[in-house]
Order: structure tokens, then sequence, then C-alpha cells
């Protein structure tokens, strides 16, 4: 069941260019959202990838569930966490 557009709402909030931390590794329905919103700017990622961005703007989607090493990543690496 998908909820009522906290997606959409932290895609149009993003910074522009900032790496987008999706659910899972399965990328269809992210990529094709950002392009419905007008965000193609935005790298639309699965969670394995947050250690090696971490240094980039990152919006970690509201349904993701990351580890403490990723969390850590993203605290050092002065990403922008959640929008």
């Amino acid at each position: 069941m998908r909820q009522s557009g906290k997606t959409s709402e932290q895609m149009k909030a993003a910074p522009k260019g900032a790496v987008y931390v999706w659910v899972n590794s399965n990328l269809g329905y992210p990529k094709a959202l950002a392009r419905a919103v007008g965000r193609e700017d935005l790298r639309i990622v699965g969670p394995h990838m947050v250690e090696v961005l971490a240094h980039r703007k990152m919006v970690v989607d509201h349904a993701a569930v990351l580890t403490n090493r990723q969390l850590e990543c993203i605290r050092e690496g002065g990403a922008n966490g959640r929008v």
C-alpha cells in the first residue's frame, strides 16, 4: 500500500542534484516518480550506495531503513540526511 505523497514531497524538496536513497535496489518506481515530479536531476540509488556517496547531498526516503553504519556515514560525510 502506497502512502499519500510523502516520497513526492521529499523529492520536490531535495537539493538540486542530490542523491535520493530509495528503500531497496528496485529503482524503477522511484525513477519514474522523479521524472513525474520534474526531478530528473536526482540520482536515485539503493541503500547499498550510502557509504560510497555519503559525501554528496543526500535525501533518504521516509520509508528507508538504514543500518547504523550507513547512518554514521551520512553524519560523517556531511550529507543532508532526511528531508
